[in-house]
């Protein structure tokens, strides 16, 4: 996940926005920037191929 950020103060604020607090914003976040790491590695291998 090197290199990518994540504007965490907007992201706090989208968690709430869908009632998640504690641990299931903690979650949302995490699964944001999986899919940010998962999008730029996909993006990488179009690059490549």
């Amino acid at each position: 996940m090197a290199g990518l950020t994540l504007d965490i103060a907007g992201a706090l604020a989208a968690a709430r926005e869908f009632s998640a607090t504690g641990w299931a914003a903690a979650e949302l976040l995490l699964a944001i920037r999986i899919g940010m790491t998962e999008g730029a590695t996909a993006r990488r291998e179009g690059e490549t191929t």
